[in-house]
């Protein structure tokens, strides 16, 4: 089990290096990268995104404000509270937020393309897990 966090230290420089290879060919930042991916077709809060990205909202707003700048997102009123923004792809941004995710699996594909499968079945399935573990709420609340 000591292996263990050194191992996930591992596998994060690993990810962080293949988000910022695909953020390098698309001229953004590799956080930029990974919530242009992650909103996909949801339209969450700032405060909701910034838990799905495990950072503080005061962080989100100025990568936010930029990619808005691009027009590859936009902000609309919750409907229910109108303190709150919502955010969403544009056309552009959901073109963008396709291509970005194919280049992240042609990287994933070539970097770990010669695992084993049931190496790479055994990572998928601790990814999933986590993540619902996750999405059973880490304490943190969003608005």
């Amino acid at each position: 089990m000591d292996d263990f966090p050194s191992a996930l230290m591992v596998l994060h420089r690993e990810l962080r290096g293949i988000y910022a290879a695909t953020a390098r060919r698309f001229g953004l930042t590799a956080q930029q990268v990974e919530l242009l991916c992650l909103l996909g077709g949801r339209s969450p809060s700032l405060g909701e995104l910034a838990a799905m990205l495990g950072c503080d909202k005061t962080n989100i707003t100025g990568m936010v404000d930029r990619l808005e700048r691009r027009e590859l997102l936009s902000r609309a009123v919750d409907r229910n509270d109108r303190r709150v923004a919502r955010l969403s792809l544009t056309a552009e941004g959901k073109v963008l937020s396709g291509q970005l995710r194919a280049a992240f699996v042609e990287a994933v594909a070539e970097r770990w393309g010669p695992l084993d499968a049931a190496d790479i079945a055994v990572v998928a399935r601790l990814a999933t897990s986590k993540s619902a573990l996750s999405e059973q709420g880490d304490g943190r609340q969003a608005r």
